[in-house]
């Protein structure tokens, strides 16, 4: 039965291609006639489902090899938290420069879940969260091992998804141009113009060293 209302709906969009092929094409209409025929016979043994599977897998596939087509503007990121600044770093030299804004604990290197502050040392910008709850979001690869077992000894968990991102939807005191400081909850927050920028310079896998 499914296959039945498959091939109706098929001939219905030929039929209406048909009506309308005039607008499209300058074909002589016996040409056009045989281009274009209602007689379409369903391919019962055709995986019209994995068509897109396969499309799934060539995405899944240009991802897992994106370290091909690396953009490498930028070896390294800097941040200085006590200054609120991010440099952008291609072999020693300045590239790009931005404001920063932290969370309202921003001294200290982070130890524990919950305590908003923002991880010190170098880590690694791992991946980019597709689904993010602000403007566009990228990993900071906290907690490493050494962090693992710093909270272990106090019998606490060391937190994580520390990102670098942009800001907050629907936000009437948003202006593109003034970033406020000390507002996330441990995370390195950019204006989303900025995160534009930064994305569009940053590689996955890019080194940041996060100074106090």
């Amino acid at each position: 039965m499914n296959k039945l209302v498959k091939i109706f709906s098929f001939l219905l969009l030929v039929a209406s291609f048909n009506s309308n092929a005039k607008s499209y094409h300058n074909l002589p209409e016996d040409l056009l006639s045989m281009a274009v025929s209602s007689d379409v016979i369903f391919d019962e043994d055709f995986d019209y489902v994995r068509i897109g599977d396969t499309i799934n897998l060539l995405q899944n596939d240009l991802i897992a090899n994106s370290s091909k087509y690396k953009k490498q503007l930028v070896d390294l990121v800097v941040v200085n938290k006590a200054s609120h600044q991010m440099v952008l770093m291609k072999n020693g030299n300045e590239v790009r420069r931005f404001w920063i804004a932290l969370s309202d604990r921003p001294v200290g290197h982070k130890q524990f879940e919950g305590d908003k502050k923002t991880p010190e040392g170098t880590y690694t910008l791992d991946y980019v969260k597709q689904r993010s709850n602000y403007y566009k979001a990228i990993h900071i690869s906290y907690p490493n091992s050494n962090d693992i077992a710093n909270a272990r000894k106090y019998g606490r968990k060391p937190g994580g998804m520390i990102m670098i991102h942009g800001q907050p939807p629907s936000r009437s005191d948003y202006h593109e141009t003034v970033q406020r400081t000390d507002w996330t909850n441990g995370c390195i927050a950019l204006l989303n113009p900025d995160i534009d920028i930064f994305l569009s310079l940053v590689d996955v896998g890019t080194p940041i060293t996060i100074n106090p």
